[in-house]
This record gives structure tokens, sequence and C-alpha cells, in this order.
């Protein structure tokens, strides 16, 4: 009966695994198909002035999903444990200071808009406008993160789609209208109010469980500090994977810089595989650590997985890059063809170090942060003291991927080493 039981789990996994999968599949094809679209509607200096909101926008989104993978951590820990108590009061707890906490950083982004956006040569309308984006990505976060740890993956893919078709629907009308660049990014904001939305259906009777919960056990000082130290973690591989972006707007030419925004197009693609198979690796990896069982073959499995699919994405642009750039963002970038080779074993690395990131999170070991921290100064300062060049800044950003890949690797066998020794003990 065991060995029927674990069979039944194991098949229930493959498919929850499998809709993620072909889930966030769907929303990255209209994901991309809004990047290419915008490619070709807009001139290719404008495209860039998008391309650094996204990089933004992106940075804002991945710092907030420091609340996704907490939330879906500590919620798949206490669905694990079946601790409903304490999921009820962490989700009480949680939903107010995400909500407030969001509030104050939004409201001072559309405050500073008028400095900002001058400073990164950026529209103030479209900076106002991330304020707006910032303040719907952090319970939007939070709502996924709840899906995700409760292991609710029907609504979890339904909330890549919808989040996705809205962004292309709305952000091309908009362009389409004449609204230029600002209503591609409109398109942008308006798919996270669609995405928050859709989450909360699921949802609405753990909110009403969780009002007025109380609990025995004090949470909230563990719960507060996994935040803090996962915030470390998330928002330096934002930082890592998109100041790139920001900063060859500010720093190249124009047309170097539409360039640059072809490659990091054409680039998306190699990360496509890692999103999904991360919000799986986390919500595994957590269970697992919570009933003391094995961790070690999801990653395998998930690095492997990504190696093949995103690993053949990297090795056609190493093959034809002329071919592909024409392809997917057009004739107008010719400079692309030369980036889009090592710029795509950069995001190779990114989406490796993604799932790397995944594990430490779901079995609690946070001290990689430091090392990501590190990658991101160096990473800022090779930025600003190389040559400001596409080519040069292609090969910074392939550099530091290189070396946290590294700095990975080395975590991953010195916690296994530890747990060995504790295991032998």
């Amino acid at each position: 009966m065991q060995r029927v039981a674990a069979l039944v789990a194991r098949a229930a996994t493959a498919r929850a695994a499998l809709w993620v999968l072909v889930a966030s599949t769907i929303a990255n094809v209209f994901g991309y198909g809004y990047q290419v679209l915008m490619a070709r509607l807009l001139r290719p200096d404008d495209y860039a002035i998008l391309t650094a909101l996204f990089g933004i926008l992106i940075l804002e989104s991945l710092a907030a999903q420091v609340i996704q993978s907490a939330t879906a951590r500590l919620a798949a820990q206490y669905r694990a444990t079946d601790e409903a108590a304490a999921l009820h009061v962490f989700v009480r707890r949680w939903t107010t200071r995400v909500l407030v906490g969001a509030s104050i950083p939004a409201v001072l982004v559309v405050a500073a808009s008028p400095v900002i956006g001058p400073a990164l040569a950026l529209p103030t309308g479209s900076v106002a406008l991330l304020g707006v984006a910032l303040w719907l990505a952090a319970p939007f976060t939070f709502t996924g993160g709840l899906l995700q740890g409760l292991g609710y993956f029907g609504w979890f893919g339904w909330y890549f789609i919808v989040q996705a078709v809205a962004r292309l629907v709305i952000g091309v009308l908009l362009v389409e209208a004449g609204a230029g660049v600002g209503g591609a990014f409109v398109g942008a904001v308006a798919a996270l109010a669609a995405g928050l939305l859709l989450s909360l259906v699921p949802l609405v009777p753990l909110f009403r469980s969780a009002r007025g919960a109380v609990h025995e056990i004090e949470l909230g000082p563990a719960e507060t500090r996994f935040f803090l130290l996962a915030a470390v973690i998330m928002l330096a591989y934002a930082a890592l994977t998109n100041v790139d972006a920001v900063a060859s707007r500010a720093l190249l030419p124009a047309a170097d810089a539409g360039a640059y925004a072809g490659a990091i197009t054409m680039a998306k693609v190699v990360l496509f595989a890692p999103i999904a198979v991360g919000f799986i690796l986390l919500e595994r990896t957590a269970r697992a650590q919570a009933r003391g069982e094995d961790t070690d073959r999801p990653l395998f499995l998930a690095l492997a997985f990504v190696l093949v699919t995103s690993g053949a994405v990297t090795v056609a642009y190493l093959a034809a890059p002329a071919f592909f750039t024409a392809i997917v963002v057009g004739a107008q970038y010719p400079l692309t063809a030369t980036l889009i080779g090592p710029y795509a074993v950069a995001a190779l690395l990114n989406a490796l170090l993604s799932l790397w990131i995944a594990h430490f999170i779901g079995r609690g070991e946070m001290r990689f942060g430091v090392l990501l921290a590190l990658a991101v100064a160096a990473e800022v300062a090779l930025i600003l003291l190389t040559p400001h060049d596409p080519a040069t800044l292609v090969r910074v950003v392939l550099g530091v991927a290189g070396g946290a890949q590294l700095a990975a690797l080395a975590t991953y066998w010195w916690e296994r080493s530890r747990r060995v020794s504790e295991a032998a003990a």
C-alpha cells in the first residue's frame, strides 16, 4: 500500500510540474511575443527606453520575489507538518506587513519621479508608473507564493498566463493607438493587476480563516529573519541579472543601447525553462527538507532539464547569431548579432544560478546571499570602470555570471559535506 501511495504521489507531482511548465511556456510565448512586437512597433531608441524600464521593473519584481520565495518556503513547511494554525497566523500577519511595506517605497518612487526620470534618461510618467508597479508587485508575489507553497499549481499556471496575455493585449493596443513607449509600459503594469486579481480567487477561504487567527507559539521573529535573509539573496540576484539593462540605456549611445536591448530580448528565451522549474524546485525542496527527505534529486533533475532546454537555445545562438537575430528582433539591430552568443552563455549561467537559489532557499541555507552581494558589487564596479561599449558590457556580464556559478557550486559542496558529516555523527 505504501508503494502504491508513493507512486500516486509521484504521479501527482509529475502532473503538477508538467502543467506549470506548460503554463509558463504559454505565458512566455505571449511575453516574448510582446517583446518582439515592441521591437518592431517602436523605434530603436524608444525600445531601449522600454528595455531599461523593464530592467527596473524586473528588479522590482525580483526584489518582490523575496516575498514569493520566502512565502512559498514557509507555506510549504507549514503544509508539510500540518501546522494549519501557524499558517493562518503567518498569512494574517504578513498580509498587513506586505501591504504597508510596499506603500512607502511606492509613494517615494512616484514623488521622486521628476528627479529619477532625467537622471536615468527615462520619461517621468513611466518612472511614476514604476512606483505603481512596485505597490502591485508586493501583494502579487505574496499571493503567488501562497499558491506555490500550498501546491495550488493549477491556479499557479493560470496566474502566469493571464498576466502575459494582459500585458500583450493592452500594450499592443495602446501602442497602436499612438501612446508609444508609455502605452507599452502601461500594459506591463496592468498585467500585474490582472494576475493579482486572479490569484485571490482560490485563496479567499485561506484569508477568511486567517482573519483573527492566533497561535500559542510566537513565530514572528523566525519568519522575519527568514524574509530578511531571503531579501539579501533575491535582491542580489535581481541586481546581478538586470543592472546591465539599466546601465546600457544610461551609458551607451542610443544606437548601441538599442542593439544591447535586442540581445537582452533574445536571451530571455534562455530563461524560459528555469522559471517554471525553479518554482517547482523550491516547493519540493522545502517540503522534503521539512520531512527529512532527500533534496538533492530534485535539484539535479532541475539542473539537467535546464541544461538540455536552455542549453539548446544557447548553442543555436552561438552557431547562427545573424540568422536568429534577423528572425527575433529584425534587421534594424545588426550589432545585436555580434553580442548574442556570449550574452546567451551568460543568460544560461544565470538560469542555472536561479535553480541554485531555489535549492538554497528551500533548504533554508541563506549564507549564499553574501556571495551574491559581493558579485553585484563587482559587476557594478566593472560596468563603471571598464570602457562603455556593448561588447565590453557583455564581457563583464559573462565574467560575473561565471564567477557566481562557481560560488554556487562551492556553496553546494560545502553544504553537502556538512550534511554528510552530521549524518555520520
